[in-house]
């Protein structure tokens, strides 16, 4: 608590208006869901989308794959962008255009005007989760830092419980184009909280010039660090095995679980038990077991998961909605029991960059979310066996990935 208040009394110096940590918690968890709302509120639309405007299922999965892209393009700047102009501007700017771009989505006159929305979108939905971990760095440091991140997503992860029941309902009673006018609602409400109560954590003295040398300098500074791009291509194989559970979702809770759209809630509200549980535990433990022991049992979860997943859905066709759904909500436990910790190992290897390596984390784990949600998911389509082992493949090759990366870190150690 202590650190807490000194950290403020520094903040007050560059703005009047210092929240107090459980509200700047809360900002920042509302600021990150953002970016999962979304995706997961317009899941259920999905048919209707594709009956409006009379194309299959494949073509409308292009408005995620290419929302995804613009999300990974665009989070290689935010943060970058954040060092220089400092994180409230970038935070604002992002939030006016996401609303922008949700307003032209909800007005389409064709889907090509459609994926011009969505496109929009995604390159101003990750500005709030990826300044708002360099903020985190900018604020708190140790078992601080990792208990607040932790915090962060245990708030962020109830949006996957409510986004798709709210989409649904829109979406069967008001029609698709209203799930993105809540999208827009949703981002007027976050830029006016965040105007009225969002701190300025950069001060001007500590932020980069805006000029082409310095930023290719400063990628080239965080890129070069080989333990810092290994952490973080792994990191990203993680997120793409949990981008199949994503990307795959209309497609398993309306055809592999023979349920109406609304019954979205069915898959993700075992989700969002898993990560609020393994966030808040995360937070807990962050002060009494050491990083590498936490990040082993994430991995530990992970692998019950899909052991489980694999078994069940292995061995029946005739699949009980619980039963199929219960390995799902494990396995984002273990992902929320370790990304806290995982993304600060990461993000320490260059804390005076924190902006620009938070961007370059953010943009590998989008890239490798894209890839497999908008063109790889429609492969484990109409199989709950065939999504159970894509899940595996994820955790299989970052745990190993992890794994060796740390080996070879304990040797440079040594050396």
């Amino acid at each position: 608590m202590a650190e807490r208040h000194r950290v403020y009394r520094l903040l007050a110096l560059s703005t009047p208006v210092i929240p107090r940590y459980s509200l700047m918690v809360l900002i920042l968890g509302a600021l990150a869901c953002i970016g999962p709302m979304s995706i997961d509120a317009y899941l259920p639309a999905f048919g209707a989308i594709s009956r409006n405007f009379e194309l299959p299922p494949e073509q409308i999965q292009l408005t995620l794959g290419l929302y995804m892209l613009a999300f990974a393009f665009m989070t290689l700047l935010h943060g970058t962008l954040s060092d220089s102009f400092g994180r409230r501007r970038v935070i604002l700017a992002s939030l006016g255009v996401y609303t922008l771009g949700s307003i032209v989505a909800s007005l389409a006159p064709s889907f090509e005007w459609l994926l011009v929305g969505r496109i929009g979108q995604g390159l101003s939905a990750g500005a709030g989760m990826v300044v708002g971990q360099a903020i985190v760095t900018d604020c708190y440091k140790g078992s601080v830092a990792q208990k607040t991140m932790s915090y962060i997503i245990m708030v962020f992860s109830v949006s996957p419980a409510f986004a798709p029941i709210i989409g649904g309902y829109l979406s069967e009673h008001a029609g698709w184009r209203a799930v993105f006018a809540f999208l827009a609602a949703l981002a007027v409400f976050s830029a006016t909280l965040c105007a009225l109560f969002l701190p300025e954590t950069l001060p001007v003295e500590r932020r980069q010039p805006f000029n082409v040398r310095v930023l290719t300098h400063n990628y080239g500074r965080v890129m070069r660090d080989g333990q810092f791009m290994a952490r973080a291509v792994v990191f990203g194989s993680l997120f793409g095995g949990f981008a199949f559970l994503i990307g795959a979702a209309p497609d398993f809770v309306t055809q592999v679980l023979q349920l109406p759209e609304t019954a979205f809630g069915y898959l993700f509200i075992p989700i969002v038990i898993g990560l609020t549980s393994g966030s808040f535990l995360a937070a807990r433990l962050s002060s009494s077991l050491s990083s590498g022991r936490l990040i082993g049992y994430a991995y530990a979860m992970l692998g019950l998961s899909c052991i489980l997943n694999l078994a069940y859905t292995g061995l029946t066709s005739d699949l009980n909605v619980i039963l199929a759904v219960l390995p799902h909500g494990l396995f984002v436990f273990g992902l929320s029991l370790g990304i806290p910790t995982m993304t600060l190992r990461i993000l320490q290897r260059v804390p005076e960059l924190s902006g620009t390596a938070a961007s370059v984390l953010g943009f590998v784990q989008m890239i490798f979310f894209s890839i497999v949600s908008g063109w790889l998911a429609p492969f484990v389509y109409g199989s709950a066996f065939k999504l159970a082992v894509a899940l595996t493949i994820g955790v299989v090759v970052s745990g190993l990935g992890w794994a060796l990366v740390g080996r070879f870190s304990i040797k440079e150690t040594l050396t």
